[in-house]
């Protein structure tokens, strides 16, 4: 019998392994680092950079940091059918949610907006 790693057994179960961009201090730069994709469905989480207290939810990051996830967004796009990305909890995530779309070419209109939102 042989034993699974952790990767091949999401992969095994169709579990997606979620990426993540977090704060460097957390020490979760392995999430981000390499593109892993073990589902047919990926996620993303932006959870923001900040290193005071609440960190995790109130950050809105710049496009500079946005910038190397574009490249990695068409990577996972070419290997998954469905790719989930969440900003962080914070009421201002929607305006690097708006940001990343147009970084990505991706644009709706008022009424789209309206609903998804």
């Amino acid at each position: 019998m042989t034993t699974e790693g952790p990767w091949e057994m999401l992969k095994h179960y169709n579990i997606a392994a979620v990426m993540t961009d977090s704060p460097a201090k957390e020490n979760l730069q392995f999430l981000s680092d390499v593109i892993i994709t073990t589902a047919d469905h990926s996620f993303i989480r932006f959870h923001g950079r900040n290193t005071k207290r609440h960190y995790w939810y109130n950050y809105l990051y710049s496009e500079q940091e946005l910038r190397p996830w574009v490249n990695k967004v068409k990577q996972i796009k070419e290997q998954t059918k469905t790719l989930r990305i969440y900003f962080n909890n914070h009421y201002g995530g929607k305006v690097n949610a708006m940001q990343f779309k147009e970084m990505n070419g991706i644009s709706l209109s008022p009424e789209e907006l309206a609903v998804k939102l």
